[in-house]
């Protein structure tokens, strides 16, 4: 569970999260569970699908997108990495490891995604990311990211 203010975020309500905060990924939503325009994504038992979910209803068809252009869409990129930190905070180790394989590590397939990823990188999403880039020892950033 993770903590945005006083609200506990679960499993099942990262999906809604997810909706809520990037609306881009609402017709995938619905497509994927079968629902009807603006019916409420399920919040029982999405924490099973949670890695395919972040793949490929935010990684893949969202965010890789839009870490490609040039002049990214700064609002898209903000409202990403913010619901990825907010999912990261305070999260088990399940949901850390769903985040690192199926976001985070995914921002190291071209260097476009990853230099147009870093200036919306905070907290602990950034220092994982840091430390990743150290691990791989990626061209660059073998010592990882400068502060903020």
């Amino acid at each position: 569970m993770t903590g945005i203010g006083d609200a506990v975020i679960t499993d099942d309500d990262v999906l809604t999260l997810l909706v809520e905060r990037i609306p881009e990924t609402r017709y995938l939503v619905e497509e994927k569970y079968e629902l009807g325009q603006d019916e409420a994504p399920p919040t029982v038992d999405t924490e099973l699908d949670l890695w395919a979910n972040l793949i490929g209803l935010l990684t893949r068809p969202v965010l890789l997108p839009a870490l490609e252009h040039a002049e990214p869409d700064s609002d898209l990129l903000r409202r990403c990495f913010g619901f990825v930190e907010d999912i990261y905070a305070g999260a088990g180790e399940s949901r850390r490891g769903a985040i690192y394989f199926q976001i985070l590590e995914c921002l190291l397939e071209a260097r476009p995604y990853l230099e147009n990823a870093i200036p919306y990188l905070r907290g602990p999403v950034r220092e994982r990311v840091s430390h990743m880039l150290k691990h791989y020892e990626v061209e660059g950033y073998e010592h990882g990211l400068p502060s903020l």
